[in-house]
């Protein structure tokens, strides 16, 4: 978009001048009644392009949740049976305690991190990756009680 002169008002201004201790916006026959401060270019193609990409929104995806899967207790228990390994055993290999293992198998859903360490042992797949749409959340601090994250995260549903 071309600049016009401050002065005269002719369009090609391309150079700050101090004339009369004001800098201004000027063209060429404008800027000999002063002093050049500075040269205006125009921006190259590139520069641009790259101004423009600047400017542009960034579109963003909507968040991924990881959920642990509601048959995870099962899952284990199978796995667990089928590799010839006691409770106790799977349990030392996660670093967890038994209990841990035998309330996940009758039904108690564990947090992710739990989860996933089960998940490295058993080679077994126990969470999926959902879109953040409307969903129902399962608590990942393992209590049942549900906390203020949670409450933030549920969307009420039509009654």
């Amino acid at each position: 978009m071309p600049q016009f002169c401050e002065m005269c008002g002719k369009p090609g201004a391309n150079k700050v001048a101090k004339i009369a201790g004001a800098e201004m916006t000027v063209c060429d026959s404008c800027a000999a009644r002063g002093e050049v401060v500075e040269e205006i270019r125009e921006p190259t193609r590139r520069e641009r392009i790259i101004e423009r990409k600047r400017e542009e929104p960034k579109i963003q995806e909507a968040p991924k949740l990881e959920e642990v899967l509601e048959n995870c207790g099962e899952l284990v228990r199978h796995k667990r049976e089928e590799l010839g390994l006691k409770q106790e055993e799977l349990a030392q290999r996660i670093n967890e305690p038994e209990s841990l293992i035998k309330r996940v198998e009758h039904g108690f859903v564990p947090n992710l991190k739990v989860a996933h360490k089960l998940q490295r042992i058993l080679h077994v797949k126990l969470t999926e990756v959902s879109e953040g749409t409307e969903q129902e959340y399962v608590s990942g601090h393992g209590s049942g009680e549900l906390t203020l994250g949670d409450v933030i995260i549920i969307k009420k549903k039509p009654e």
